[in-house]
């Protein structure tokens, strides 16, 4: 089979091609670590030093991703409510105070957590990483949507794992 010809059955699948091309290439990279295969070992260790520069911002990511997770949770709001004990507190502007305070809190503690853990349990953190805020990313957009079709996403959050995962457990 040509490339051209993968390239067009990719094309008219019922997934998004960017999807399906990080699927293979994380299923590659899993096997590849998973086997310790040279090539492809030494290709990710070259990618990382490569990339070591912006482990900063694939920090920022994963802590923004958690970080709307609590968010989505703690202020789920509709046209007449928002959640977060906002009856507690009077009025809005106490409630502003409120959501302002815990978010401080929650952004100090992931800020100060998520780094130390994520540089002491990654071998390759920006591949993982980035894995990860892929994953927990798409999770988190859909969350609150209630005609999310998980099945048009899959390739995507599964690709995510795999890049999260499989260095880990090579």
């Amino acid at each position: 089979m040509k490339i051209t010809e993968l390239h067009r059955r990719i094309e008219e699948s019922e997934y998004k091609p960017w999807q399906l091309y990080l699927l293979t290439a994380s299923l590659v990279t899993g096997l590849g670590l998973y086997f310790k295969i040279g090539i492809i070992t030494s290709l990710l260790l070259t990618i990382e030093r490569a990339t070591s520069g912006v482990s900063w911002l694939v920090i920022l990511g994963i802590q923004g991703v958690l970080i709307g997770f609590v968010a989505e949770y703690l202020y789920e709001q509709g046209d007449e409510y928002a959640k977060s004990a906002s009856h507690l507190f009077g009025s809005k502007d106490r409630t502003l105070f409120f959501r302002i305070g815990a978010m401080t809190v929650v952004s100090g503690i992931i800020t100060k957590v998520v780094p130390t853990v994520l540089e002491s349990t990654t071998e390759y953190l920006v591949i993982q990483t980035t894995g990860t805020v892929i994953a927990l990313g798409i999770l988190l957009v859909h969350e609150s949507s209630s005609d999310w079709n998980a099945r048009t996403e899959w390739p995507a959050i599964v690709a995510g794992f795999i890049l999260a995962i499989a260095p880990s457990i090579a």
